[in-house]
């Protein structure tokens, strides 16, 4: 048995979507990154066993100084022959080499050999996350008095007194990151950061990757009610049918204002494991 783990090239696309069907066939967005992940700062690797593309997986070093794990994929047929193992020792090694200041990944909570292999290697349970969505249409929420933040260390000011609201966690696109000036800066620069200076309310969202597919609420502050009503305004003027919101469990109150905005939680949770260097 001979497993070579290599980096993905342009012409693994067909191959790679064809894993992801196989691998994980209720959740599959490697067609619409694969340019992205090829190009974005990261590794996306493939593994071939005995010369056939059995797996793939991806590692993304992250704007806080962080590294995420992610799209992690091995055919059915080719599961337990150490193919993850080898991956995990590949990221591992990277996340050591650039001196990341975490490295983090994130499963189903009933998914216990993804969540057991993380463990193998020092990712420990660091939350425990409940997703939530709604559909957003034309005519759906208000802009009331929201106007983009554009400069990181606005945004930072504005954000980072949220920390303790949102359990230091922001999400989008199943992307768990710490709340840092770091990462609002970058928001900022991506156009993901609102306020509205009547009331006092400032929101981020937006997405990481496909941003056709959802409109991804991180944190707010203030008016919850409006900020939501923004966030489906801003999803539908941008012909998006989809808003999502994560949680931390441990910040049930959030949970209980996206009910009352139409949100419905996802049937399981998330949970996230990291190792912090």
């Amino acid at each position: 048995m001979n497993i070579v783990l290599r980096k993905a090239k342009p012409e693994d696309r067909e191959k790679v979507a064809w894993v992801e069907s196989k691998s994980t066939p209720n959740l599959r967005y490697t067609p619409y990154v694969y340019e992205e992940f090829l190009s974005d700062g990261g590794e996306f690797s493939v593994e071939e066993l005995d010369g056939e593309l059995v797996a793939c997986g991806k590692y993304t070093p992250l704007p806080d100084g962080s590294a995420w794990i992610e799209t992690l994929r091995v055919i059915p047929e080719k599961q337990g022959l150490g193919l993850g193992k080898k991956l995990y020792d590949h990221w591992i090694m990277l996340a050591e080499t650039q001196k990341v200041k975490a490295l983090r990944m994130y499963t189903g909570v009933s998914n216990v050999v993804s969540a057991g292999l993380a463990e193998r290697y020092g990712l420990t349970l660091q939350g425990t996350f409940k997703g939530n969505t709604t559909p957003a249409k034309p005519g759906d929420g208000q802009p009331s008095g929201f106007t983009q933040v554009t400069d990181g260390k606005k945004a930072a000011k504005l954000l980072m007194p949220l920390n303790d609201d949102w359990a230091n966690w922001l999400v989008m696109n199943r992307t768990f990151y710490r709340f840092s000036p770091e990462m609002f800066a970058w928001m900022a620069g991506k156009g993901m950061v609102y306020e509205d200076k009547k009331t006092g309310s400032v929101i981020a969202a937006g997405a990481r990757f496909i941003p056709k597919q959802a409109l991804h609420v991180a944190a707010w502050g203030g008016d919850a009610d409006a900020c939501i009503s923004f966030a489906k305004w801003k999803a539908a003027e941008k012909g998006i049918s989809t808003v999502s919101c994560f949680h931390e469990v441990t910040r049930p109150e959030i949970g209980k204002i996206l009910a009352k905005n139409g949100f419905k939680v996802d049937a399981g949770d998330y949970i996230v494991k990291g190792i912090d260097y």
